[in-house]
């Protein structure tokens, strides 16, 4: 049987690269499909995050706590994987180990893919239909769990919950829609080319700041080894101690980065609202003994200064990476040479790069700041938009700079050349 079919006019324009259906799967309507696989991937992470916590329990040093309340709070575990801010007893810790929200984008990717190959989409509707159904239930589900798993001790928020469930699940499912419809075809096609020409050089830009800052995190941790190792011997006296530490740490480690990332950038890192550290100055008061706080240094190094360098590094790969016009004066006229020295087309590339790079420099800074406690713990971690505002207008200076400058050089040379000669008086 083919895999492309015929039937109604709401097909796309080409022949997608549709789902492979296997036997074992067995049709179900669009609705039901999608609600089966946002059942599945939620019922697979509580089996996990059940198990994992079960067996920290069981290992670690622990009281009176029975099986449900160990059940509740594998519930709990599980949002906090998806970034839900966590209430125990009066603190409220929004500042999560994002390393972990690879186990629910791995098991939505999976379900998802089962969600399309049993719903067998026939158009471009059917297969955003697949995406949002799937999401909308990935999002109640999520919020059924939190109310169930909170208690006074220990509890989320349902809205919260709901609307973290829904976007990473919507995240996931478009990305898993789009392998089998071409972005071309269902989303990219339709928008003006340079638009498109600006998507994959912003997100470019971004990875290269993103592991530019996993790279000083690095050296961050070389530097500040002592302290972690004091560190470590505090909270952690015991082998298994040290183990569920160790997890804790990698957990945090892409928080660690995107902090190095805003301390290039210049923002810094804010402890409290009132203390930060950035590459100008450093003013914090005594923070308590964790792990993620003693990457911080205690004052700023002579060489920090130069640490701007990596975003404008990036900026130069965007400048190299965003499509160029050749450009050569039109006239003789200096005024009309300058007004054309930069084509719209250029623009709009420019600015669509801006945009996907400043997205995901506020999703990455969104994920890595929240509370950790209260006075300096209160809110800990880079200010979003003062970090995607310095990104972006590095990012933008540096392009408009190596764009600009050579064909100012350009325009001011062209003018010199064809300058009109001085004509004498009284003459021929």
């Amino acid at each position: 049987m083919s895999n492309v079919s015929t039937r109604g006019s709401s097909r796309p324009n080409r022949q997608w690269r549709r789902p492979e259906i296997e036997e074992h799967i067995k049709p179900h309507s669009t609705p039901a499909a999608a609600l089966f696989g946002a059942a599945a991937a939620i019922a697979f992470g509580l089996v996990a995050t059940f198990t994992f916590v079960m067996a920290a329990w069981l290992i670690a040093s622990h009281g009176n706590e029975s099986v449900s309340q160990v059940a509740s709070a594998s519930g709990i575990a599980w949002l906090a994987l998806h970034l839900v801010p966590i209430t125990i007893g009066t603190q409220v810790i929004g500042l999560l180990p994002w390393g972990f929200i690879v186990l629910p984008i791995y098991l939505l990717w999976r379900c998802t893919h089962w969600s399309l190959k049993s719903a067998d989409p026939q158009s471009v509707r059917e297969y955003w239909l697949v995406a949002v159904w799937l999401s909308g239930g990935y999002a109640v589900l999520n919020a059924l769990v939190a109310a169930i798993s909170s208690s006074a001790g220990l509890s989320a928020n349902l809205i919260s919950a709901a609307v973290s469930g829904f976007l990473l699940a919507l995240a996931v499912s478009i990305a898993c829609v789009l392998t089998y419809a071409p972005s071309r075809s269902v989303l990219l096609e339709p928008l003006p080319a340079s638009v498109r020409a600006g998507i994959k050089p912003g997100f470019t830009s971004f990875m290269f700041l993103f592991v530019a800052g996993a790279a000083l995190c690095s050296a961050s941790m070389v530097l500040h080894f002592g302290e972690l190792s004091a560190v470590t011997n505090i909270m952690a006296p015991n082998s298994y101690d040290a183990f569920f530490l160790l997890l804790l740490g990698i957990g945090y480690m892409p928080t660690a980065t995107v902090w190095s990332m805003s301390y290039a950038a210049g923002p810094g890192v804010m402890l409290g609202g009132t203390s930060v550290v950035s590459i100008y100055h450093v003013h914090m008061g005594t923070l308590p003994a964790f792990p993620l706080l003693s990457v911080l240094p205690n004052s700023v190094p002579n060489w920090a200064k130069f640490l701007i360098l990596l975003p404008v590094g990036a900026g130069i790969l965007l400048y190299f990476m965003l499509p160029r016009e050749h450009w050569q004066a039109q006239s003789d006229s200096f005024g009309e040479n300058l007004r054309s020295i930069l084509r719209p087309t250029e623009l709009i590339s420019l600015a669509s790069a801006l945009a996907v790079a400043g997205g995901c420099v506020l999703a990455a800074t969104l994920a890595s700041s929240g509370s950790l406690g209260s006075q300096l713990l209160k809110f800990v971690g880079p200010q979003p938009l003062a970090v995607t505002s310095a990104v972006t207008v590095i990012f933008g200076a540096t392009v408009c700079l190596l764009l600009l400058v050579p064909r100012f050089m350009l325009v001011i040379a062209h003018s010199w050349q064809h300058r009109s000669a001085p004509t004498e008086p009284g003459g021929n």
